[in-house]
C-alpha cells in the first residue's frame, strides 16, 4: 500500500491509529461502524485492520466479522508505568511549586513506620527548616506521614501506629490513636494534611499524597514554612498549592482523576 504524506504526518499510519482509537472504545466492532465512524471506504479500512492484526494489536473475535483490541497496548504501556521513576517525574512539579511559594519543598517515601526523604527544593529564605535527603521522621506526627496514611487503608494506620513509638515531640504533637483516627479522616477529606508544629516548634508543613496508576499511595510531598510566615488562615491556600502539585505529579505516573 501506498504511503501518503500529509504535510509532517503519514496518512497511513493517522489513519491506522485512527482505527485503533475506535475499536478501543468497543469490546467489538464490524468494518462497516469503523468506515463510517472514520468516513473511510472498506476496502482502506479491511488493509490497515489487516496490518494491525498482523502486528498483534487488533483481532478477529472467533465466529464473527467484528473486531476488537489486544493487550499489546496494554503491556507496552505498562512496561512503561513500571519504568517511571517518581523522583525523575517529580522533580519538575517539586521545582515549579518551590519557585511558586519560595518555601522548602519535600519528597517522600515510606519505610517502615517512618517517613525518608528523597528530594528537597530549598527555600531561598533564610530561615528554614532543617532537613537533608535521607532523614528520617516518623509517619504518625508528619504532615507526609499523614498524608500517605490518610489514602491508605485504615488498619495500616493503625498499625503504623501501633508499632511507632508515640512521643510529646513537641506540645503540639497528637499521641492519642483516636485524636489521629480523626485527623486523618480530615486530612482524606481535604486532601492535604497538616503538621501544625508537631515535629519541629515554629515550623507548619502541609502536605499531599502522590498516587499510581494502581492507586496506590507511593509518597508524598509537602511544602515546610516557618509560622512567623505562615499564619493559620492560609493554611487552605498552600493546601491547595500541594493538592495541585501531587496530581500532576500523580497523573504523570498513571494515576486516572
Amino acid at each position: 500500500m501506498a504511503i501518503l504524506v500529509k504535510g509532517d504526518t503519514v496518512q497511513s499510519v493517522d489513519r491506522a491509529l485512527a482505527i485503533l482509537g475506535i475499536v478501543s472504545q468497543h469490546n467489538q466492532i464490524g468494518i462497516t461502524d469503523i468506515c463510517k465512524a472514520l468516513d473511510l471506504n472498506k476496502t482502506t479500512v479491511y488493509r490497515l485492520l489487516s496490518t494491525l492484526m498482523n502486528n498483534g494489536y487488533i483481532e478477529q473475535v472467533k465466529g464473527s466479522n467484528k473486531y476488537r483490541c489486544t493487550f499489546k497496548l496494554f503491556e507496552m504501556g505498562n512496561k512503561r508505568i513500571q519504568d517511571l521513576d517518581l523522583l525523575e517525574e517529580a522533580k519538575p512539579a517539586l521545582e515549579k511549586l518551590a519557585d511558586l511559594t519560595k518555601e522548602t519543598v519535600h519528597l517522600v517515601v515510606e519505610e517502615g513506620t517512618e517517613i525518608v526523604y528523597i528530594h528537597k527544593v530549598e527555600s531561598t529564605n533564610t530561615i528554614r527548616m532543617h532537613t537533608w535527603v535521607g532523614k528520617k521522621n516518623p509517619m504518625y506526627r508528619t504532615a507526609v506521614g499523614k498524608a500517605i496514611l490518610a489514602f491508605s487503608d485504615k488498619e495500616k494506620a493503625i498499625d503504623i501506629w501501633n508499632k511507632s513509638e508515640i512521643v510529646q515531640n513537641t506540645p503540639y504533637t497528637i499521641t492519642n490513636i483516636n485524636d489521629f483516627l480523626e485527623q486523618l479522616v480530615l486530612v482524606r477529606k481535604n486532601g492535604y494534611a497538616i503538621d501544625n508544629e508537631e515535629t519541629e516548634i515554629g515550623i507548619r508543613c502541609v502536605a499531599a499524597p502522590i498516587l499510581n496508576f494502581s492507586k496506590n499511595v507511593i509518597g508524598a510531598l509537602s511544602i515546610s514554612i516557618p509560622t512567623i510566615r505562615f499564619p493559620e488562615n492560609e493554611i487552605e491556600i498552600y493546601g491547595n498549592h500541594v493538592k495541585k502539585c501531587s496530581e500532576v505529579i500523580s497523573k504523570k505516573l498513571g494515576y486516572i482523576y
